[in-house]
């Protein structure tokens, strides 16, 4: 398996969906995972992913907030 680059702008693929990372939110709790924004291709859908409890689908960016 192919290892994937999840820096901002690059493309991902979760599942059988490609997306784009629009935003990464690092967590300072190192036992969490880090958040991730993604956009799929056509530009219409956003998704927000933590690696380890999945893939959830957002109504729009303004959604994503793990401050």
């Amino acid at each position: 398996m192919k290892t994937q680059n999840w820096n901002l702008g690059e493309v991902v693929k979760v599942g059988f969906l490609s997306l784009i990372v629009l935003e990464r939110e690092k967590n300072v709790d190192r036992y969490k995972p880090n958040a991730y924004l993604l956009r799929n291709i056509a530009g219409d859908k956003f998704y927000e992913f933590v690696p380890h409890n999945g893939l959830s689908r957002l109504a729009n960016e303004a959604e994503f907030n793990h401050a």
